[in-house]
């Protein structure tokens, strides 16, 4: 017997400002109308969902092939063509097997000099300016692309030209890139063509990235190395002897480039931003760093931090990568108690649901310790997935996790941060502060 529909709700004027207020939106239409809730626009059904046993249903039905994100498909393909962040099903699948070897936990290791040389040096440029303010946001923003062009490319960045423009470049495309995906959200084709929303900022950032990178594989294609564009380059499924297309090697390239920067860079700046302001948090972090053995420092040392990591999941759960993931039904499905219609958009409100009181007791609060207590192994396994789930989990997820801790452990060894600021999220694909992070720096020692 087939499930009755759940209950439409008039969430009209909510879903007009989602494009550009999509945490107060989102958090608006749950606490309202509850963790399930279906809303229409201009005969568009949207059905958002926080609660983590629906969105474990919906992974699983994904990975069933009855949702999937091509929706999507032309809202994104302007900058990731066919990359893994939009690729169809068929071209997915082979390309998530041919470069899931070059992510494994173990494989990215071979990643980690780089990041410690990287972050070592960052460190001892910022206690030149102890006691002064400094910019944590522009010496992130450096650090991180210094570290990516050496792992994508296999050359320092101070011999590009072009590195404070590939910066600008990436921060253009974030703030344009939500009015493309909202606007395919929630108008859809059929009223785009009344409402145009192209950007020639965003079309001209994109072109710019673009030509850079094309540039960088024929360069590699003539001389390679052990960088990871040469990598994709030699990289051939042992099954099927599948190997990457030129024209999916450019879309793959720009894929990594832009998503393996920003969302690390906003979630060190959030990370140093509480502990900045939270002086018990930092003193523990500290103590368990410098509790480390004097010598260079590596992954077989992020083990040993267990209150560390803790606290960079604490950020993670306060500011994850992003506001919401979307899928769409390609067949009727059933979730709960509900049954759903083709075509159904679906929103899985990640901001939302990390913040819920039903799973988090004080949610607003930076506790590091709640990722330690009894409690965690307790909690849904969807209370917290800022990597995302499922089929389509982050494919970079051990790599982010690998630099992020390499670089907190590098700069806390080095100096202690803090601030007085107060940020909050800025309107962006990722959820990135609305200013720069400004703060002291006190050596050690």
């Amino acid at each position: 017997m087939k499930k009755p529909s759940l209950p439409e709700h008039s969430v009209i004027m909510p879903m007009l400002q989602l494009i550009w207020r999509p945490l107060t939106t989102l958090a608006w239409i749950h606490n309202k109308y509850g963790e399930l809730v279906l809303g229409r626009l201009f005969g568009r059904k949207i059905l958002y969902v926080c609660a983590p046993e629906y969105i474990e249903q919906i992974f699983n039905l994904e990975g069933k092939g009855l949702l999937n994100r091509d929706f999507l498909y032309d809202a994104k393909r302007v900058l990731f063509g066919n990359g893994l962040v939009n690729s169809e099903n068929g071209v997915w699948s082979k390309q998530r097997r041919l470069m899931q070897p070059l992510f494994t936990k173990e494989a990215v290791k071979s990643y980690e000099l780089i990041m410690t040389e990287e972050a070592a040096a960052a460190a001892d440029k910022l206690k030149m300016a102890a006691n002064s303010p400094i910019d944590l946001t522009t010496a992130m923003k450096n650090l991180i692309q210094r570290i990516f062009i050496r792992i994508l490319l296999g050359k320092p960045v101070d011999s590009l030209s072009n590195s404070a423009e590939l910066i600008k470049v990436i921060e253009i495309i974030c703030q344009e890139l939500p009015v493309q995906l909202g606007s395919e959200i929630i108008f859809g084709n059929r009223v785009k063509r009344f409402i145009p929303l192209k950007s020639k900022r965003y079309h001209a950032a994109v072109d710019y990235l673009k030509a850079f990178l094309r540039e960088a594989i024929a360069e590699k294609g003539e001389n390679p190395g052990p960088d990871l564009i040469s990598q994709l380059i030699q990289s051939g499924d042992r099954t099927t002897g599948y190997t990457m297309p030129a024209e999916l090697l450019q879309d793959e390239t720009v894929n990594l480039f832009f998503a393996g920067q920003e969302t690390t860079i906003n979630t060190l700046l959030w990370f140093f931003y509480l502990t900045g302001k939270h002086e018990q948090v930092r003193n523990k972090i500290a103590a368990e760093i410098r509790a480390l053995p004097n010598e260079p420092l590596n992954s077989a040392h992020l083990s040993q931090l267990r209150y560390t990591k803790a606290a960079l999941n604490e950020t993670l759960r306060l500011y994850p990568p992003t506001s919401a993931l979307s899928t769409q039904t390609v067949q009727d499905i059933e979730l709960g108690d509900y049954s759903f219609a083709k075509g159904t958009t679906v929103l899985l409100s990640m901001y939302t649901t990390h913040h819920s009181p039903r799973l988090w007791d004080k949610p607003e609060e930076f506790n590091p310790d709640r990722f330690l207590d009894t409690a965690a192994a307790e909690r849904h396994k969807y209370a917290f997935f800022p990597f995302g789930g499922g089929l389509h989990n982050c494919i970079g997820k051990h790599f982010a996790e690998l630099e992020m801790l390499l670089i907190i452990a590098s700069f806390v060894r080095e100096f202690s941060f803090e601030t007085d600021i107060s940020a909050k999220e800025a309107f962006s694909i990722t959820l990135k502060p609305d200013r720069p992070v400004i703060g002291r720096v006190l050596p050690i020692g």
